[in-house]
């Protein structure tokens, strides 16, 4: 019996709980978790000051209590602030980042929920200070004669006003500092300078620009006041000269440096190569340096030459506009040639060790237009061993890129700067070449053919430029020229003689060119055409131009020496041309008043009317930053005539490009007053380039403002 009673108690204890059990899995499930999560991604930093929106969405809140909003940083009080403090679950605030970068940088942006204030979503922020308003100017003279005039550019960066700036002028003398057209300028836009009619006390001027929205922040540039410069600096000056001459009908080429003392020309040096002789070095045995009425120099150099290939009875005389009183333009102003050049004051006579981006541009030995470009890396003590060293020859047509230099040797300088480069091109097939150099300054060597060295198989009538690279020597890749423009102005010739061509090309980031060129050979053509194309960059500092001009494939080399520097020379098969470029500055702000002062102008062309004579003019030429052009040039007219003091006009019309156009008369050597066109392509405010676009002459000329 008790038995029994046990199992059926136990059956009953079982059912109730099997009931009990039956009971707990009823029971609702608790409810979800509230969570709060910060929609899209936050940034991860400001700038002080700015705003920011924020948005927090609130899963599983049956409430719908949205989130309150709070924000923290180590400088308690001072993190930034909201709009709202609190939004419903999927509205945004907007947060405004504290007016100064909070100690420790950061600050933490927290949503968190009304219904759970358990739960919450936070961001860190990095704060940071805007990038500070500077100002810097374009190029700006050093030096300015009384009454002399020049634009100056203020370019303000993280100005979010834009607002510009303004100027002021200060001296020594108050109220007799000089005058501006334009208080104040957009950032980019130029004011015009002129200087005043007398010297003021401490002989210079300060011109400032301030920026508009932060006026402490400013931008000088200090320039020496001079009375009119009217004959050369005592020292040595290296010059150099291109052109043709009366013995051959041909090119010639000459470089060389000469001593001024007290206007006198005490001794000197120099090379000279023609078709009808090897590489003559004379010596400059005197001559003098005197005023002309018309306000150039006339410089006569006396040479102990006996073949009578120099000058008039060994005497050439040449003209000169000053730029400086250290630097001027020149032509040879005799009968025996015309050429244009420059001389400058040579203020060292060492040559570096380094890089020297350089171009040789005329005649080969048959007489066929060569242009001869590349990099030298003179890695020794006057060694050359080819490493970093590379060139590109076209000769008439017979193109040879990226080709290796064997090795090579530069001589000692000599008293005047005078050095021998010689250049194995074995491997090439080229034999070698041999150039006398003359150092201007640790930076140029004008160059010409040494034909006389026993390297040089080349046996060319060639002369050009060496600019020395320094520490940018092997550095160069695509990043050193993305988003530069370059001013470029060549010579050479075409199947229709000679050619001429003048433009701007910019060198995109992602490797794109775009760009303008004019051109000319005297057919008709001289319309400005688009460039289009890519381009490379070797370590060397050798650029690689692959380009459409008006559909045609065109290729060009170019060569750097990481100054803004650049020479041109094309490899095609259908012309040569070569010259220099220069890095632009201002384009896309450049005003009529971007083409304001006294310029040097230097241009050398040939008349439709005897295309293979050449004909070469300098002299001082004024740009009222208005549009209009007036001026003097000293013209030779090989076989012809030598006119000193011939007047010259012109107008233009400026566009933010840089690129100007319209009319010049004066130039025309058969009816100075036709009204040839021009484009100008301006490189700053103190350079420009010159082309004619007609068929009445082929005219290629340069602008440096006088200082």
């Amino acid at each position: 019996m008790k038995l029994h009673q046990t199992i059926l108690l136990l059956i009953a204890l079982s059912m109730v709980a099997a009931l009990v059990a039956c009971s707990s899995s009823s029971t609702p499930p608790p409810p979800p978790v509230i969570s709060v999560a910060l929609s899209g991604t936050p940034p991860t930093s400001l700038q002080t000051n700015a705003v920011q929106a924020f948005t927090a969405t609130v899963t599983n809140d049956s409430a719908n209590a949205g989130v309150t909003w709070s924000v923290t940083c180590g400088s308690s009080g001072a993190c930034g602030s909201f709009d709202h403090t609190s939004t419903a679950s999927g509205a945004a605030t907007n947060y405004t980042a504290p007016s100064a970068v909070p100690t420790g940088n950061t600050v933490t942006v927290t949503a968190t929920s009304v219904t759970d204030s358990t739960k919450s979503a936070s961001a860190i922020v990095t704060i940071t200070a805007p990038p500070v308003i500077a100002v810097t100017l374009g190029p700006a003279p050093s030096s300015l004669q009384v009454l002399g005039g020049a634009g100056i550019t203020a370019f303000v960066a993280n100005d979010s006003a834009n607002a510009g700036v303004t100027w002021t002028v200060a001296c020594g003398s108050a109220g007799a500092c000089g005058s501006l057209s334009a208080s104040s300028t957009a950032s980019g836009a130029p004011t015009d300078y002129t200087a005043p009619s007398a010297v003021p006390t401490g002989n210079t001027v300060t011109l400032t620009a301030t920026s508009v929205t932060d006026n402490t922040k400013t931008a000088s540039a200090v320039i020496t006041i001079t009375t009119a410069n009217t004959t050369l600096a005592d020292g040595t000056y290296v010059f150099s000269l291109a052109g043709q001459d009366y013995y051959t009908g041909f090119l010639y080429y000459a470089a060389g440096a000469f001593t001024v003392s007290s206007g006198a020309i005490t001794g000197g040096e120099q090379d000279l190569v023609d078709f009808s002789t090897n590489t003559l070095l004379n010596n400059i045995i005197g001559g003098s340096v005197t005023t002309t009425a018309d306000g150039n120099l006339q410089i006569t150099l006396n040479t102990d030459d006996t073949t009578g290939t120099v000058g008039v009875a060994g005497t050439e005389t040449l003209n000169a506009t000053l730029v400086s009183a250290s630097r001027a333009l020149i032509n040879e102003f005799d009968g025996s040639a015309t050429s244009s050049g420059a001389l400058d004051l040579q203020t060292s006579t060492s040559a570096g060790q380094g890089g020297y981006a350089f171009y040789v541009t005329g005649g080969d030995t048959n007489g066929y237009p060569t242009a001869f470009g590349g990099v030298v890396n003179v890695d020794g003590s006057g060694t050359i061993s080819g490493a970093g060293s590379v060139f590109d020859i076209n000769d008439s047509g017979n193109v040879f890129q990226n080709q290796p230099i064997d090795s090579g040797t530069v001589s000692t300088p000599d008293s005047f700067g005078r050095i021998q480069i010689s250049l194995d091109l074995t491997t090439t097939g080229f034999g070698g070449i041999g150039l006398a150099g003359y150092v201007v300054d640790g930076n140029r060597i004008r160059l010409v053919e040494n034909s006389n060295d026993v390297n040089d198989i080349f046996f060319g009538v060639t002369g050009g430029t060496a600019f020395y690279q320094g520490a940018n020597t092997g550095t160069f890749s695509a990043a050193s020229i993305a988003g530069s423009s370059f001013v470029f102005g060549t010579n050479g010739q075409d199947p229709n003689g000679y050619f001429q061509a003048a433009g701007v090309l910019t060198t995109n980031a992602g490797g794109t060119v775009s760009g303008m060129v004019n051109f000319n050979d005297l057919t008709g053509a001289g319309a400005q055409a688009p460039v289009t194309g890519t381009y490379t960059v070797d370590a060397t500092g050798r650029v690689t131009l692959s380009n459409q001009v008006s559909g045609n494939p065109v290729t060009v080399q170019f060569y750097l020496d990481g100054s803004g520097n650049g020479l041109v020379a094309t490899m095609d098969t259908f012309d040569v041309l070569a010259g220099l470029a220069y890095q632009q500055t201002g384009s896309g702000s450049f005003t009529a008043a971007s083409f304001f002062g006294t310029y040097g102008f230097d241009a050398t062309g040939y008349d439709s009317n005897s295309s293979y004579t050449e004909i070469d003019s300098v002299g001082p030429v004024t740009a009222d930053g208005a549009g209009t052009l007036t001026g003097t040039v000293d013209q030779n007219y090989l076989f012809n005539w030598q006119t000193a003091g011939l007047s010259l006009a012109g107008t233009f019309t400026a566009d933010p490009s840089g690129v100007f156009s319209d009319g010049m008369t004066g130039l025309d050597v058969t009816t100075p007053s036709n009204a040839d066109a021009f484009t100008y392509y301006l490189i700053d405010t103190t350079r420009g380039v010159a082309i004619e676009t007609d068929p009445n002459q082929l005219t290629l000329g340069y602008f440096e403002l006088q200082q």
